[in-house]
């Protein structure tokens, strides 16, 4: 769809003006040229001076200003061939072969016609004498559309490569975004990757700040899922942002107004997808972000209907470990929430940890099924209230190895994760633990991580043999036990966010009561 369907601000934007730069040692010529261009108009753009009165000044003035299309050159400056070898400083070091060069000289002597023609790259000899007002204008004239035409020639050699390497940059995206696991992560890539789409044609180019948020939209009610600039979760979306929001559902397409933007992602679920952008940098888009722009939605929206699907599975997998934990738990007159809690507190250590973000999501989802293998132990022995016999005890100490043979031969990482936890969440970090009698690092992190966390819940909350723990005597025994019951990089990880575990606990234990 071209770009002014799409856009519903219709004012007419200014173009800016053609810049000439006058290098001359001479005010009058400065003055003179001024005087005489002043109303020039060339396509509905005017004129910009630029003035320099030396090579040294015109190189600071060129390396500042890319976008120069003419020149008015002198030849004698500063010295006899100053002008000559700031045109070839320009074409050679500079790399600059879009800019037209006036050679304009008042000793024709000094730089002969046929020779400077040849031996630099200028595009016109001109003797200062020879250049009245109307001469003057065709010069400008006949220069600017050269070097008009030479842009555009530009434009249309990078456009062929900017939009392979947008489109390669969509395909990409989209399967970066296929491999996100939450919700969350999904738009907060989506920013990303529509922001860096924008400006695949502005390498190297200090980019202004956008804002922008991700939404998904149930029943006529938006939800920010991720946001950059000054939007943010808290103060919501304003009500042009709504306008275009609505107006993009409705056309079931993207929209754009002045500086904002609103894309709509096809897809074939309730929820529907959408993306806000305002910023400056949306003025003007070129047809090639666009075109980007439009394939990327249609490309999403294929890739949301993908994530919806695999989030269902995993959510339903995710049930049904919880509640067979939560079968377990009761089982065992556990208190309730008891292994939400432990998912939580275990995800919060983890990411302390700086494990991988799948990581840490697997372990949250894994932790539930750690003491999966007390379905096999005999209820007088699971419910005894006094403390076990050292025979008793071995029957309780199966639970590792019998949880390990319910849930291990696995390919789902879930599963396999679950599998390891349950045979090693006992295991002790010093080697005295059970029942392979694992030292360090052999036991693997996310075990090492469930007993952490086992531990505090089972020590802050209420059991039938004990009442709650005091938090400083929970820390106290944590520090105590680094190097041997724990591994102390899991005890400092869990003390590091103890605040934000203490707000977790609260809430999860509150909710027991609800």
């Amino acid at each position: 769809m071209p770009f002014s369907l799409l856009q519903e601000n219709t004012e007419k934007i200014e173009l800016p003006p053609w810049k000439i730069l006058i290098v001359d040692d001479e005010e009058d010529i400065h003055a003179i040229t001024k005087m005489a261009l002043k109303r020039f108009k060339l396509e509905s753009r005017g004129v910009e001076f630029l003035s320099a009165y030396n090579s040294d000044q015109a190189k600071k003035v060129i390396e500042e200003q890319d976008d120069i299309a003419l020149i008015f050159l002198d030849v004698v400056m500063e010295t006899d061939d100053a002008g000559l070898r700031l045109a070839k400083w320009l074409r050679e070091e500079n790399n600059n072969t879009f800019t037209r060069i006036v050679l304009r000289t008042g000793q024709p002597g000094q730089a002969p016609e046929e020779e400077v023609i040849m031996d630099y790259d200028i595009n016109d000899y001109k003797q200062k004498t020879e250049l009245d007002r109307s001469k003057l204008f065709t010069t400008v004239v006949t220069a600017l559309r050269a070097y008009r035409d030479l842009i555009k020639i530009e434009k249309s050699r990078n456009y062929e490569k900017i939009y392979r390497i947008g489109l390669q940059q969509v395909i990409e995206s989209t399967t970066d975004l296929l491999e996100k696991k939450t919700l969350k992560h999904f738009f907060d890539g989506l920013l990303k990757q529509v922001v860096s789409l924008i400006h695949v044609d502005q390498k190297g180019v200090l980019i202004k700040p956008v804002k922008g948020a991700g939404t998904i939209c149930y029943k006529d009610d938006y939800e920010i899922i991720a946001e950059c600039g000054g939007i943010t979760l808290e103060n919501g979306l304003d009500a042009k942002a709504l306008e275009l929001l609505d107006k993009a559902r409705k056309q079931k397409g993207s929209v754009f107004d002045g500086e904002h933007y609103a894309a709509y992602f096809p897809t074939k679920s309730d929820e529907e997808s959408l993306l806000y952008l305002t910023g400056q940098q949306l003025v003007g888009l070129s047809d090639v972000n666009i075109q980007l722009l439009n394939l990327f939605s249609n490309s999403i929206g294929i890739a949301f209907d993908n994530f919806l699907l695999n989030r269902e599975i995993i959510q339903t997998q995710e049930d049904l470990i919880n509640r067979l934990g939560n079968a377990v738990e009761s089982r065992s007159k556990e208190s309730g929430n008891h292994i939400r809690r432990m998912s939580e507190f275990c995800f919060i250590i983890a990411k302390d940890l700086n494990l991988p973000e799948s990581s840490c999501e697997i372990l949250k989802q894994a932790t539930p099924m750690h003491d999966v293998g007390k379905i096999s132990i005999p209820d007088s022995v699971l419910l005894k209230p006094g403390r076990l016999s050292d025979e008793e005890m071995l029957i309780m100490k199966q639970h590792a190895d019998m949880g390990f043979d319910i849930l291990s031969g696995s390919d789902r990482p879930i599963l396999k994760a679950a599998a390891i936890i349950a045979q090693q969440h006992h295991e002790k970090y010093d080697g005295t633990g059970y029942p392979l009698g694992l030292k360090g690092d052999a036991i693997h992190i996310y075990a090492r991580i469930v007993a952490v966390a086992d531990v505090f819940d089972a020590l802050i909350h209420r059991r039938c043999y004990k009442e709650p723990w005091p938090v400083e005597d929970i820390v106290n025994l944590l520090k105590n036990e680094r190097n041997k019951h724990f591994d102390p990089e899991v005890v400092d990880a869990l003390l590091n966010k103890l605040d934000e575990i203490l707000v977790l606990n609260e809430k999860l234990t509150n909710s027991d009561c609800l």
